[in-house]
């Protein structure tokens, strides 16, 4: 079994609010948070030299303690007969450490959980284990550290010393007005900025050597890129007897502007209609809070570079420049305008939708190798291009709802209905191949002997999957 940790976490928030109306016209509200996470502190400090000599502890959670977020906002009435409504508003919002960053950080420390190889005599012949011979009674037998076996250097999981806690500020302004007798308009701007959001980082490792460079198969073109050094697949690392150590930090940010136009009618005369559509943009420099495991898919949530976390800076994963929603519910309820055949016919029928069309979000143009020696094959990029520099596909989908009521008795009435996602069926592109080079040796292709050069890939940007076909459900609800 595997070692058994406790990444015990206490959280405790407190607020307070108060809403003051200035005038009849003018109305504040303030509030003011305080959030304290305490994280269960690591119980095995790993004792090799190199890394005290390195200020590295396996043993130590910083608790951040000044979390303290102010909240502001208002709305404001300027003419007091109109329908015209001012609101805005800003709040500081702290996050929290996941269990997944803190239970990785006390179980992989070099210490606790060690990967043996075994060859020839040093195999453990069954029931012979590392941990001795079972015991007759039943009793686990004492697994004292293997004397034998080759192993190699550890990977580990720690957190910096100046780690804080994530948070973001957040501020919006927005003017709504009335017309006609249900219609409304608005527009609004929303700002969010991230700070000390988490990221992992590989920091056993050497300053990358500059310039390093590559060509192009079949072109003349020579792109320039940063390595770290030593021998491929086996980079430098300054901090002995460790492979990896993957640090748990709060230095990522981001940066999200969008606004919003939205066109609403309440629900009157058997219907009500919104519509909204958004333009926004966010930038950040790729924070993620799970990469835990190594070599696997967690890789790919990682800078690029190691050694210099701005170099991803760029527009983020869930970047989304445009996005139109229409949504509505007509009730066909005109049982008391109908004949009694068309009552019949019409009346208990509710028809709904949400259309939603959008633009695709962003991906890099990846190279399937190693390029800088990081020992992390997931990120690297074209060297001539940033990060998410391509976009996908555009998507749009109409998800429509038709019910209808049938009474059994005076408070309990039946409904059937059919609904569906995506009902026209269209693909919309959710995952392509992003990978824009390969690496070849080949003298034909590379033009000299033994130097790589990058071939282009000519499936580079196919579709490799949908957010799913058209799907369409039948159901029957009793409402009492």
């Amino acid at each position: 079994r595997g070692p058994t940790t406790n990444p015990n976490i206490l959280e405790f928030s407190w607020f307070v609010q108060d809403e003051l109306r200035v005038r009849p016209t003018l109305t504040l509200n303030f509030g003011l948070r305080y959030d304290l996470q305490k994280v269960e502190q690591p119980p095995v400090d790993n004792p090799a030299a190199s890394l005290a000599a390195a200020g590295i502890s396996t043993s130590l959670i910083r608790t951040d303690k000044n979390n303290f977020g102010p909240r502001f906002g208002f709305a404001w009435t300027p003419y007091s007969n109109s329908r015209l409504v001012v609101r805005g508003g800003y709040g500081l919002f702290y996050g929290r450490t996941p269990s997944i960053m803190v239970g990785t950080a006390h179980s992989n420390n070099g210490v606790s959980v060690q990967t043996r190889t075994f060859t020839g005599a040093d195999i453990p012949i069954y029931p012979n284990t590392v941990c001795g011979a079972p015991d007759p009674s039943g009793a686990s037998p004492t697994c004292p550290a293997p004397s034998t076996g080759s192993s190699s250097n550890p990977i580990i999981f720690v957190f910096s010393r100046d780690y804080a806690q994530p948070y973001v500020q957040q501020g919006s302004l927005g003017v709504e007005m009335g017309f006609l007798r249900d219609f409304s308009f608005s527009t609004s701007y929303l700002v969010v900025k991230g700070t000390h959001l988490q990221r992992t980082r590989d920091i056993n490792l050497s300053t990358p050597q500059i310039p390093t460079t590559i060509g192009i198969a079949g072109t003349n073109t020579v792109l320039s890129f940063e390595r770290f050094p030593g021998p491929t697949g086996s980079p430098t690392r300054p901090i002995t007897g460790f492979d990896r150590i993957a640090t748990f930090e709060g230095n990522a940010n981001s940066i999200y502007h969008g606004v919003t136009f939205q066109l609403a009618k309440r629900f009157s005369r058997n219907y009500q209609l919104l519509a909204s559509y958004t333009i926004g943009k966010v930038i950040d420099d790729k924070p993620d809070a799970t990469s835990v495991v190594p070599f696997t898919f967690d890789d790919a949530k990682q800078v690029q570079n190691p050694a210099d976390v701005r170099d991803d800076r760029a527009r983020g994963e869930n970047d989304q420049r445009h996005r139109f929603v229409f949504s509505g519910v007509w009730d066909l309820n005109y049982a008391s305008n109908l004949p009694s055949v068309a009552k019949a016919i019409l009346a208990g029928w509710e028809l709904s939708w949400i259309l939603t069309a959008q633009s695709g979000q962003p991906y890099s143009g990846a190279v399937s190798f190693d390029l800088n020696n990081d020992v992390n094959n997931r990120t690297d990029r074209n060297p001539s291009l940033g990060r998410n520099t391509f976009y996908l596909p555009r998507s749009i989908s109409l998800d429509p709802r038709v019910t209808r009521n049938v009474r059994l008795l005076e408070q309990v009435k039946l409904q059937f209905i059919f609904e569906s996602f995506n009902i026209f069926n269209r693909a919309n592109i959710s995952s392509v191949q992003s990978t824009e080079f390969a690496r070849s040796n080949s003298t034909t292709l590379c033009g000299i002997a033994g130097t790589p050069c990058l071939v282009p890939q000519t499936n580079f940007g196919t579709p490799l999957g949908t957010s799913g076909p058209r799907i369409i459900q039948l159901a029957a609800k009793i409402v009492f």
